[in-house]
C-alpha cells in the first residue's frame, strides 16, 4: 500500500495568543496523516510562544518581526513535506480539509495547487468597520486565501516565495505570479477553511491602501508578461 505524502503545515504567528490554540487544535484534529506542523513566530510580544510550546509535535521557530510573508518563507525553507499547507493563526480548518485536498492532488498529478471554499465568520463583539458589507464579507466564498491552499513543494522553486514588499497583499501577488506561470489551481467547492474576522485582521487595518496595492500587482504582472514575449 502506497504511503500518504507528508504535508508540512506552516503557521505564521504574531501576537495571536487568543486564537493560536484553536488553530493548532484544528490542525491536529485533521483526519489526514502524516503531517508536520511548523509555527514561525514573527516576533510576538504576548504569550503566544508559551502556548505553542505546550504542543510537543510542533516545530517552533522565532524570528524578529518581519511579516507573515517572511514567516511563511522561513517555514517553507525548513519544511520536509512534498505538500505545503498554510494556516493563519486566527483561522480554522474542517477536520477533513487536508484529506480531501491531498487525495485530489494525488489522484490528479497535473494539479499543482488546491484551495477550498472559505466560510468567513465574525468574532463575537467585534467592532465592524463602516466599509464592511456583511452580505459579501460573511458566509461562504470561493476567494483564495493562504489558509485554504495546499501547494506542491516544487512550485515554490518555480515561482519563488511570498514577497515582503507586498504585505498584506503578499498572497495576491504570489497567486498572480502563479497564474502568470500557467500553474494549475483547482478549488474544492466545499467550505473546508474557516476565516475568522475580528477587527485586528491586517487586511482590515490596511483597507485604505488596498486599491493601490492591487494596481501595483497588476502593473507588475503586465511587465512580467511583456518580458516573456
Amino acid at each position: 500500500m502506497q504511503e500518504n505524502p507528508l504535508v508540512s503545515v506552516i503557521v505564521p504567528l504574531y501576537n495571536y495568543a487568543y486564537y493560536i490554540e484553536a488553530a493548532l487544535n484544528s490542525v491536529f484534529e485533521q483526519s489526514y496523516r502524516p503531517i508536520e506542523v511548523i509555527v514561525v513566530d514573527d516576533g510576538s510580544t504576548d504569550n503566544s510562544a508559551a502556548i505553542v510550546r505546550t504542543y510537543q509535535d510542533v516545530r517552533y521557530y522565532y524570528q524578529t518581526n518581519q511579516s507573515a510573508a517572511v514567516a511563511r518563507n522561513n517555514g517553507i525553507a525548513v519544511a520536509n513535506g512534498e505538500f505545503i499547507a498554510f494556516l493563519d493563526a486566527d483561522d480554522l480548518w474542517h477536520p477533513d480539509k487536508l484529506s480531501i485536498q491531498v487525495s485530489h492532488m494525488v489522484a490528479h498529478p497535473e494539479v499543482d495547487i488546491t484551495t477550498t471554499n472559505v466560510l468567513s465568520f465574525l468574532e463575537p463583539e467585534t467592532q465592524v468597520p463602516a466599509w464592511f458589507k456583511s452580505d459579501r464579507e460573511l458566509g461562504e466564498t470561493n476567494g483564495i486565501v493562504p489558509s485554504a491552499m495546499v501547494v506542491r513543494r516544487n512550485i515554490f522553486d518555480q515561482v519563488g516565495g511570498f514577497s515582503a514588499a507586498h504585505v498584506p497583499s503578499e498572497d495576491t501577488e504570489w497567486l498572480c505570479r502563479v497564474k502568470d506561470a500557467g500553474i494549475s489551481i483547482v478549488t474544492i467547492p466545499e467550505p473546508l477553511t474557516l476565516r475568522r474576522l475580528h477587527g485586528s485582521n491586517l487586511t482590515w487595518q490596511m483597507i485604505s491602501t488596498a486599491a493601490a496595492r492591487s494596481l501595483r500587482i497588476f502593473r507588475e504582472s503586465i511587465a512580467r508578461k511583456s518580458q516573456n514575449h
